[in-house]
């Protein structure tokens, strides 16, 4: 009955009907082509007023769900265009799916084009990549805003959690197993630990905020570096924190206050930081810029459908006026996108190296892709080397501030 569904799923799913299994997942698969939304989002509008289960039941659900998305386009290849979504979701939950014979872009349930160029980037390792990012590497920070370490600690192991300290960052842990989804851990609803993945935190550490400094952080929301720079300053970073979005602005202020932050240290503004105007030049400036997201597939795997070149463009502009803007900012930036394109990284860092010295201070990351310029000098993030989600970091100094 449940032949195509990944067996650590097929326990929780042996009381529910495949009709009940094939009308989620289908209603997943409609959100995530039709509004473009993430496989969190779609999975809960699917299951309103249908999904009355435990929670044993709804986790072995929400995971074949990602399962399914993650092979939608291998279903679409083997079955051809043009099925209602049922049929897809019965084709893959009956393993009637066979891959023998389809091209390699298939097998690894993405697009062509994206295929195409990862394969042009990392050559052989294309594989490699393309099935590590079907696997996603749990990573939590400890929150000493908030308690310490070893309290922390304390608190998973008595909970029943396996984890990994971080060889690089001690406060980082990689969660192995847990006995409960993680977000209903203890530690996690106290907000004493913080679900961030491990490339997320070395952008921040590549800042090195320390106390006194006066930074500017220039896409704020939805706050999770912010907090990041206020827990590694002890609270005593002044930080100016802008967003485009009003309703993010004011998410990530209450998120902020809720992990701890020292709210009187930090000033949110609603602004486009293209455009925004400011009186002083910052101590350091951090620019994680909207992206298309391309290196965070193993998080939200509706990204393998809604990832488009035209995405892609559309941000690398955005990206290139948001760069300009922050070197006239700042004495040290760091510029960051969680992607896995150069048009979203080497390409925009390029575009201010006459204006800046790059510097290069996460020694274990891959350089950037050889054939740019100052490659050696950027720093990238794999999900099949460093166990992450995909990252391009660049740290620079202004040669005129």
């Amino acid at each position: 009955m449940w032949s195509g569904i990944p067996s650590a799923e097929r326990d929780g799913l042996q009381g529910l009907s495949k009709r009940l299994v094939v009308k989620i997942l289908s209603r997943v698969l409609y959100n995530v082509v039709n509004y473009r939304v993430s496989v969190d989002v779609a999975f809960k509008r699917a299951c309103k007023g249908v999904c009355k289960l435990s929670l044993f039941e709804r986790e072995a659900l929400y995971n074949a769900a990602r399962d399914f998305i993650s092979d939608y386009i291998k279903v679409k290849c083997f079955l051809g265009v043009g099925k209602s979504y049922s049929s897809y979701a019965r084709a893959w939950v009956e393993g009637g799916v066979n891959e023998e014979g389809l091209p390699e872009w298939c097998r690894y349930g993405v697009n062509r084009w994206f295929y195409e160029k990862l394969s042009s980037l990392v050559g052989s390792e294309v594989r490699e990549l393309l099935k590590s990012l079907s696997k996603r590497v749990l990573w939590a920070r400890i929150n000493t805003l908030k308690a310490s370490e070893e309290r922390v600690l304390r608190s998973l192991s008595r909970e029943g959690v396996d984890y990994v300290v971080d060889s690089n960052y001690p406060y980082l842990l990689q969660i192995i197993k847990s006995p409960k989804p993680v977000r209903l851990l203890s530690t996690v609803k106290n907000y004493e630990l913080i679900l961030q993945d491990k490339a997320s935190v070395a952008v921040v550490e590549a800042l090195n905020p320390q106390p006194g400094d006066v930074v500017l952080d220039m896409a704020f929301a939805p706050g999770m570096k912010t907090s990041l720079i206020a827990m590694l300053s002890d609270n005593r970073a002044r930080v100016v924190a802008v967003d485009i979005s009003y309703k993010r602005s004011l998410m990530g202020r209450q998120l902020l206050e809720k992990l701890g932050v020292d709210l009187s240290k930090v000033y949110v503004v609603v602004n486009d930081s293209r455009n925004i105007q400011l009186r002083r030049v910052f101590d350091k400036v951090l620019l994680d810029a909207p992206c298309s997201n391309s290196g965070a597939v193993s998080k939200d795997p509706g990204l393998k459908i809604t990832l488009t070149e035209s995405k892609v463009r559309y941000y690398s502009a955005v990206q290139k006026e948001l760069i300009s803007r922050s070197v006239t900012l700042g004495e040290t930036v760091v510029y960051s996108t969680c992607s896995l394109m150069p048009e979203e990284g080497e390409e925009v860092a390029n575009t201010v190296s006459e204006k800046v010295r790059f510097y290069r201070p996460i020694q274990w990351a891959s350089e950037g892709y050889e054939s740019y310029e100052h490659h050696s000098h950027f720093m990238r993030l794999h999900p099949h080397k460093h166990l992450t989600e995909g990252f391009f970091i660049c740290c620079m100094m202004s040669k005129d501030l």
